[in-house]
């Protein structure tokens, strides 16, 4: 991958650490920078920057995987200080010497490669020593009832929500809401409380909050009916409800390795959570990569955005196989990925309603290639508007998509997104023509 400044800023874990990247991105400020190539398989970054104490901080990179180390006392990764080597190189490679880095850094290097050829043997070992089957059913048990006590009493506070009228909602307090959503909480379906949480947001929208509680509905049904359903369905119901991924027993099934495009990065705060969202794509089959952190903790280091990368990705089980495991680590490579099939805004609606026909429950879908698209802003909001002068709304997400709208010129563009049902989230512009 060739660094940029706008694939480098999207690894921060925060604007200010982006910010403050920017700032220490002066040779002034380094004592050393080099990139000797032959260290590791990919090269690797080190420098010195010097702060405010006495002795400068010792800076990393590992360019496999563009994953840093720091001797600064910040638990971000990565931190501003590697974030502006980043940009150093990117914008100014020939002040950058050969030199070997220090031993420290070596051995860092080298204990990241056994931690890579271990990873996954934990992993198989982790599933190995699953516990007692019949501990483990006794378990299962416990949780589906509490789930059964939890959606039944959903479903009841549904009906009574539609046989007082949707009209008399809004007159609700939200106690209400806030409550029900407690309930379920407590009853381990953590997924069914977050949508309960969404109703007074849709309380205006009469049309979207009968289609929300009919999805709620239908959630409440499809538990009762469980046993219908095949392998692939059960595992989506689970996963509307808020039942944990197994990714130790995920990681001990074989994956699909091949190499991927990191197309879009998408990063969310809500309550107390922060979520990024990281699609990839290897021309033909999309993945969704999903890092969580509580709120005012960094995520893990992500994929740069652009990249491609050679990867071994094991997906969920689902009708609609989308979310994925890394297994090991992703190692980001030169070549570029064969050509991407485009999209038009009438076919990102056909595929979306498709997947939706198989999983009832999908929030989103993507990456979607929009070829030859323009963004624009109206009295309406944001919209996207291809060649056939179609036309989806846009999440308003700014100052994205003015840079995108400047970047364009005003000429076709090709993007990627991804799509809600509602409002496509555009998520940055491919190289090339529209």
């Amino acid at each position: 991958m060739t660094l940029t400044p706008d694939s480098i800023l999207a690894l921060a874990p925060d604007s200010g650490s982006a910010a403050n990247g920017k700032k220490l991105a002066t040779p002034a400020k380094w004592q050393n920078m080099n990139a000797p190539s032959e260290v590791g398989s990919a090269g690797m970054l080190w420098g010195e920057c010097q702060g405010s104490g006495k002795d400068p901080y010792l800076v990393g990179i590992d360019l496999s995987g563009y994953v840093s180390k720091c001797s600064c006392p910040s638990r971000k990764f990565p931190c501003k200080h590697a974030l502006a080597l980043m940009l150093l190189y990117a914008a100014q490679p020939e002040k950058f010497g050969t030199a070997p880095p220090p031993e420290s850094l070596q051995t860092w290097l080298r204990g990241r490669e056994q931690r890579a050829e271990t990873k996954e043997q934990k992993a198989e070992e982790a599933a190995k020593k699953e516990a007692d089957p019949a501990a483990q059913a006794k378990r299962r048990a416990a949780r589906e009832k509490k789930v059964t006590d939890g959606l039944a009493a959903l479903d009841t506070f549904l009906k009574d929500l539609v046989r007082d009228g949707l009209a008399q909602a809004s007159s609700r307090p939200y106690s209400d809401w806030d409550t029900q959503a407690a309930r379920l909480v407590d009853a381990q379906a953590g997924g069914a409380a977050r949508q309960v949480r969404r109703i007074p947001e849709l309380l205006g929208d009469p049309a979207a909050l009968l289609t929300h509680l009919a999805r709620l509905h239908l959630l409440c049904e499809a538990w009762t009916r469980r046993d219908n359903l095949s392998a692939a369905e059960q595992a989506d119901l689970k996963t509307a409800l808020g039942f944990p991924l197994n990714q130790a027993e995920l990681l001990a099934e074989s994956g699909l390795r091949g190499r991927w495009l990191v197309a879009g990065l998408v990063r969310e705060e809500e309550d107390s959570l922060t979520t990024r969202r990281t699609w990839l794509t290897d021309g033909t089959q999309g993945a969704l990569l999903l890092d969580f952190a509580p709120a005012g903790r960094p995520l893990p280091a992500g994929l740069p955005l652009g990249a491609v990368v050679e990867a071994e990705l094991c997906f969920a089980p689902s009708a609609t196989p989308q979310r994925a495991v890394l297994r090991g680590e992703a190692a980001v490579v030169s070549a570029p990925l064969a050509a991407r099939a485009k999209t038009l805004l009438d076919e990102v609606l056909e595929r979306h309603a498709e997947l939706l026909a198989q999983n009832p429950w999908l929030e989103r879908s993507g990456p979607h290639l929009l070829a030859g698209v323009q963004l624009y802003p109206s009295d309406a909001g944001w919209r996207v508007v291809d060649s056939g002068g179609h036309s989806l709304p846009a999440l308003p997400t700014e100052p994205q998509n003015y840079e995108l709208l400047a970047e364009g010129g005003g000429q076709p563009m090709r993007l990627w997104a991804e799509w809600d049902g509602a409002a496509l989230r555009v998520m940055g512009l491919e190289a090339g023509e529209g």
